[in-house]
């Protein structure tokens, strides 16, 4: 069942949320699902929770276990998957296109028309200290080409046909277009 709480202030939502995480789930390995927006507030939620779930007789500490944090795009994603039966396999998560971004960006470096990305990894000067930006940038450009994906789709079907078209009815400046 979905609950979705709101307030002002985050401190006002770990007593409702310690209620309805008090009563254990009918599988006992079933984890509960809280979305959170970043790690430190997990961290931070995990442990305010650890005064209210499991306290002992006398208001000891207890315990907080067995309850998944994820982002809300992350639970969203999970859900969806889980419910139209497919698996997580699409080829714009940004964890997964930074692979295949990491190899087109070794194969074009030296290219003319890639000078700026060549400029930055430090190709021409056999820079080994730039060299080992590759993964970095990689992950960073698969972050942009996802986001591209989400928020321009026709942008990046223009691309994929070979247009250098900008998303707005103009070109592609000179100094990014290796990214088409």
């Amino acid at each position: 069942m979905l609950h979705v709480h709101r307030f002002e202030r985050a401190d006002a939502l770990i007593a409702p949320l310690a209620e309805l995480l008090r009563e254990p789930p009918g599988d006992p390995f079933a984890p509960d699902v809280v979305a959170v927006p970043t790690r430190g507030v997990e961290r931070w939620l995990a442990q305010q929770l650890s005064h209210h779930l499991g306290t002992g007789p006398a208001g000891e500490p207890g315990v907080c276990a067995n309850i998944t944090f994820g982002s809300p795009s992350r639970l969203v994603g999970d859900t969806l998957a889980a419910v139209l039966g497919t698996a997580d396999d699409d080829p714009w998560e940004p964890r997964r296109l930074t692979w295949p971004v990491l190899e087109v960006v070794d194969e074009v470096a030296t290219e003319p028309w890639a000078t700026a990305l060549g400029r930055y990894l430090g190709t021409a000067d056999e820079d080994d200290v730039r060299r080992g930006r590759r993964l970095g940038l990689a992950r960073r450009l698969a972050r942009l080409f996802a986001a591209y994906a989400a928020q321009r789709p026709d942008m990046v079907r223009a691309w994929s046909a070979g247009s250098e078209d900008d998303g707005a009815g103009g070109t592609v400046p000179d100094d990014l277009s290796w990214q088409p």
